[in-house]
Order: C-alpha cells, then structure tokens, then sequence
C-alpha cells in the first residue's frame, strides 16, 4: 500500500493484481474502452418497491468496496494504482419499459452496455431501475470488468436481494460482505514470490515443456491450412485470430430443464463436475471438425474462489490457461472424460499463476509470433443460479440478461450458465464478427448437442464410436 495525493485528498493506493492486469492488457490493445464492460440485468415477474430497491442496492453498494473501486495513473510514473472511494448514497434511475417490446428494450441496453467509462477517472459502474413487458422489473447493471466478474455479480446480486427482502419482509439481515482491499492483499502477497508462487510456476513450465500444441479451429481446417500457407510453412501448429476493431455479436441457446436435468444427473452418477462434460463435448466437436486431432486445446477461465474472503469481496478473480488434452479415439467416453477431470482438477491446483506471465511463457516455448496461439474458442461455466442461493425467490419467477457491448476480446467465448427461472442450462456465444457467423456458431451448437446427448446415452462408446453416431 502507498498514499497518493489524488485530485487534492490523500488515498490509500494499492498495485493491480494479476487478474486486473490482463483487462488491462485487452483496453491497451482495443480502440475503445467498452471492450470490458459487463452489461446485465436482473429481473422478477413481480410488484417491486422502489424506494426499498434503492435502498437495498445503496446498502450492498456500501458493504462492496470494489462497486466504489477507482483507478489512477500516475502522470509521473505511469504506474497504475486502484483504490476504494468513501460511500455515497446514489438515487438510482428509473425507466418504464413496459410498453416496449422485448427487442427494443434490449437494444437500449446494449447501448448503454457500450458506452466506456472512464478508466482512469470517474465511477466505474451505472444502475438503472427498470420495468419490462410482462411485468418484470428489476435493475440493470453495467460495470468495468477491473471492478468484477461474473461470480462477483452473483454475489453482489444475492445481497441485493437479501437486503431487499429483509426490508421488505422482515427476514435476517445478510451477513456482512468480506473486504476487497484485504483480499488483495493476499493476491499481492502471491504475488510477491510465495512458495505457492514457486510451486505454480514449477507446473506450468512443466507443461510448456511438452512438444508443442496443435491449433483446431471451431470452423475446421481452413483457416490453419491458410496460415500456413501464406507463411510458406507447411508444418505451422499455432493459429492467429487477432481483430483490431473486436466488433461482436452474441448468441443465445436455451436446452430445456429435462435436457438439462439429464446431464447433470450423468454427471452427478459418474462423480464428475459439468464443466467436465461440456469440454469433453466441445473438445471432440473441434477433433471432428480438425481431421480427428487428438491434441486439443480450449482456453478455460476460472474464477479462484476458494475461501470466504475470496468469495463474497467482490472483485475479479478471473484468471485463463489452455487447457491441453490428447484423447485417443479409442478412449471411451468416461475414460476421455476421466483425462480433462485430472487436467482442469491440476489446472485449478496452480490457477493463481498470473495469466499474463503464463501467456508471455507459452509464446517463448514455443518462440509464436505475436498473437498466435493454439486456441480458437474460450469456455467458462457457472454453476451458481440466484434461485439455488436465494430460496424465497422459489415462486416468483426470476431471470437474469447479459448485454453485449459490442466488442469482444475473445474471437469466440462460451459460457454456460444455469438459469434462475428453471435450472436449465443456456450457452452464451460472444464472437468476433471478423472470425464467425452466426450460422457458424449455430453449426457448432448443434454438433455440440448431439455430442453431449450420444456420450451420456453411450457411455462406454470410444470417442471415435461418438464421432461417427453424430
């Protein structure tokens, strides 16, 4: 910690962590900051008292230190410092989208999803209250991906409604939030060269150590064989995909709960987390589509919160590796299934290495052009559901919205999350238009299906049995 002098009034200052690092390393490569905006919303098919909703959302804001979070540079050196703004009470605005249809009301926040803060200056979030078609209402939420994550808007969203319905219906109070600034302190204790340091940094050189990747493409084999050819080398593994604008778009499927329900009951029987289950399908839909490659590599994201301080400070703990996997076509599903639990189980072990430095490894070990590298599709999964955390929100139907800002760092991410409403699951495409279609991504989602659907119907099918089924 260091005090600043800071628009006139001394602050305690703190260095960014490693995950923080890597937003910024995206706004120093994008034209526009809005590339980290994290634009959703929050509503319930139900009266809602307004002024208990501000108070309830000014509240959690104050037991949030990173909702007050705030960046400076140091025009003299500039070195980049975070710190945490006093509370003060906001009233939020309110805007009545009754009358509108659900596409219009969406669009609007898009936009206001794409409008950047101001990194290194003012507040680094906006609330709004809405009210939608049908009877919903709730809040809109945009933020600066330094100040939060996903899990982190989870949580911030459960005390919302904690504190809502403790005002409104005299139920216990939520526990107090743990505090960011120390959470960070234990990041940059880490950070600092600690034996957990040592001991990540041992593993993961051990893992770019190996003989070097092979790149598989969500769209096949094109565009490897393009690259190599335009770089006169036949036997090129690495690929780029690396857009200057990062223009996005989004796309959206729901599987049904019963669908649903199958899947996480396979993997409930077989004593493996979901996350397991969709990789092993995304990872054999990229071997069918690359010439049966059994060298797959997908970017996984994961969030390190394995306390209680971690947990409920707020924050973006977000941190992302390749995940390497060689499955032979002979390997049977559970089997195959078996090597990416052991992978991503080793991946989450050493998870707080700084992404960056791994990145900047990986490029040296296997001496890449800037850029390249031996994945073309990023994957993350929430597992956490409001109506799984909030129990009286049982009856009332809830759902949630992400909104798209536009631009997309990844030129193509997944995430699958379960929906309040029913439990189901929905996966989120982000992509680059520059790299895919819609109609692209709508091919992959189907191949993507029929792969989750024909190994847990077939369990001890090989993989390669799997392929040819679907």
């Amino acid at each position: 910690m260091e005090e600043k002098i800071i628009g006139g009034i001394k602050r305690e200052c703190y260095p960014l962590t490693s995950a923080q690092m890597v937003h910024l390393y995206t706004i120093s490569l994008s034209p526009t900051h809005e590339i980290v905006n994290m634009g959703t919303g929050r509503y319930l098919q139900t009266d809602i008292n307004q002024a208990a909703l501000r108070e309830a959302l000014n509240r959690a804001v104050e037991r949030c230190e990173s909702m007050r979070l705030r960046f400076w540079k140091d025009p003299d050196t500039g070195e980049i410092w975070q710190y945490v703004m006093p509370y003060e009470n906001q009233y939020f605005e309110y805007y009545d989208m009754s009358a509108w249809s659900d596409e219009k009301a969406r669009k609007v926040m898009d936009r206001w999803t794409s409008q950047p803060f101001d990194t290194f200056g003012g507040p680094l979030s906006r609330i709004v209250l809405i009210t939608l078609p049908g009877g919903w209402n709730g809040y809109y939420m945009n933020l600066h991906h330094m100040t939060m994550d996903a899990s982190s808007i989870i949580t911030f969203t459960r005390d919302v409604m904690d504190i809502y319905c403790s005002l409104m219906y005299d139920l216990p109070y939520p526990a107090p939030m743990t505090s960011y600034i120390e959470s960070i302190k234990k990041e940059l204790e880490y950070q600092a060269g600690s034996k957990k340091f040592q001991k990540d940094m041992e593993y993961w050189h051990k893992q770019l150590s190996r003989p070097e990747p092979m790149y598989t493409d969500y769209t096949g084999p094109g565009r490897l064989q393009t690259q190599r050819m335009e770089a006169g080398n036949p036997d090129l593994r690495s690929g780029k995909l690396v857009s200057v604008a990062a223009a996005s778009e989004t796309v959206t499927y729901d599987l049904d709960f019963d669908s649903t329900k199958k899947l996480v009951d396979f993997c409930e029987e077989k004593g493996f987390p979901v996350s397991v289950l969709i990789l092993y399908a995304l990872r054999t839909v990229l071997s069918k589509f690359n010439n049966f490659e059994k060298d797959i590599c997908i970017k996984n994201f994961v969030s390190r919160r394995s306390t209680i301080l971690a947990k409920k400070s707020g924050g973006v703990r977000m941190h992302c590796f390749n995940l390497r996997t060689i499955v032979e076509p002979d390997d049977t599903v559970l089997e195959a299934m078996k090597k990416i639990d052991d992978v991503q189980r080793d991946m989450f072990k050493h998870a707080d290495y700084p992404t960056l430095r791994y990145y900047g490894e990986l490029r040296k070990a296997y001496d890449l052009e800037p850029g390249a590298d031996y994945t073309g599709v990023g994957f993350t999964y929430q597992p956490s559901t409001l109506r799984s955390i909030v129990p009286y929100l049982k009856d009332i139907p809830y759902k949630s919205r992400w909104y798209s800002s536009g631009r997309n760092a990844q030129a193509l991410y997944l995430t699958a999350m379960h929906r309040p409403s029913d439990g189901g699951l929905t996966f989120h495409f982000g992509y680059q238009t520059d790299f895919a279609t819609e109609k692209e991504i709508e091919y992959l989602y189907y191949y993507l299906g029929r792969v989750l659907f024909r190994s847990i119907e077939n369990p001890d099918k090989t993989v390669s049995e799997i392929m040819d089924m679907v």
